[in-house]
């Protein structure tokens, strides 16, 4: 499957972090299909279920093309989240509905979105493997799993894909998931690579967002203030390079492992072409040292 490892992440095109115009979100996607994106994440929550909507007319008629992930787990009432639901029927009947608002008759990647404490993981991967099977899915994967849940699942089918937070400020996965994956197992694909926007270098502080990052204690004033001066390693690379600190930060990302793969959330074209332009940068020993140790 041709992943690519810079794909797109959909979220934001449909409200999650304010308005983006319908008409921009589909000349984004056209432009990130002009620049060779071939992965494109999205979610029936995501909107909800507008997000691949909008990704399926953006696409259209390329649609078969490229590589879409979509994700399940979530009950949801009226477009509000009531809880979680990864019961086999809801796995198959959120698929359904997919497949409908994606206009295809495959999925590629269908991901849990989370666990659901009342469904064991062992059934969860059984019901995708049946879903594989039968042809309505290409692969099964897990997000924002840890090694123990992951370990469980695999003893029911190998896992192709694992999506977990992952960034220059929320380096968990090195401490118990990717020393569990291998150097180049499981594909594992990063989403928030920016910190939510605040490796960008252009994050605005809580007081100043009506999004739900307001749930975000890093975007409180002070703390944001307290984290940009102590990444002031990215912002000099990024000086030094000429390049975008999105670019800088994505870049670190890919150079940790081949099986690591982004997919940052851009809501302009500007953003998007800052992001995409990290395939192209060579960071150096220097670069990438003075990263790792940011914090200290």
């Amino acid at each position: 499957m041709n992943l690519g490892r810079i794909g797109l992440g959909c979220m934001a095109l449909t409200g999650i972090y304010g308005t983006v115009p319908r008409e921009r979100a589909i000349a984004l996607i056209h432009r990130a299909l002009d620049l060779g994106v071939s992965h494109f994440d999205t979610a029936e929550l995501y909107g909800p279920y507008a997000n691949e909507e909008l990704l399926a007319e953006a696409l259209s008629p390329k649609n078969h093309d490229v590589v879409i992930a979509t994700k399940f787990g979530y009950r949801l009432d009226g477009g509000k989240i009531v809880g979680l639901d990864s019961s086999p029927a809801k796995i198959r009947s959120a698929v359904e509905g997919s497949l409908r608002r994606l206009r295809r008759d495959r999925i590629d990647i269908l991901y849990q979105h989370r666990q659901d404490p009342a469904i064991p993981v062992e059934d969860v991967v059984g019901a995708m493997s049946d879903l594989v099977r039968q042809g309505m899915i290409r692969a099964g994967g897990l997000c924002a799993v840890n090694p123990k849940i992951l370990q469980r699942a695999e003893t029911v089918a190998p896992i192709e894909f694992i999506q977990n937070e992952y960034s220059l400020i929320n380096r968990a996965p090195e401490d118990d998931l990717l020393p569990h994956l291998g150097p180049d197992a499981v594909r594992f694909v990063c989403y928030s690579p920016l910190g939510r926007g605040i490796l960008t270098g252009n994050a605005y502080p809580l007081s100043d967002l009506s999004d739900y990052r307001r749930n975000d204690a890093r975007f409180e004033a002070d703390n944001l203030l307290v984290l940009r001066e102590r990444l002031r390693a990215l912002w000099e690379i990024a000086k030094a390079h000429a390049a975008p600190p999105a670019a800088v930060a994505l870049a670190w990302l890919l150079s940790r492992r081949p099986n690591v793969h982004v997919i940052p959330g851009p809501k302009t074209v500007d953003q998007l072409e800052d992001c995409l332009s990290a395939a192209h940068l060579s960071l150096s020993c220097s670069d990438l040292a003075q990263l790792d140790n940011w914090a200290t």
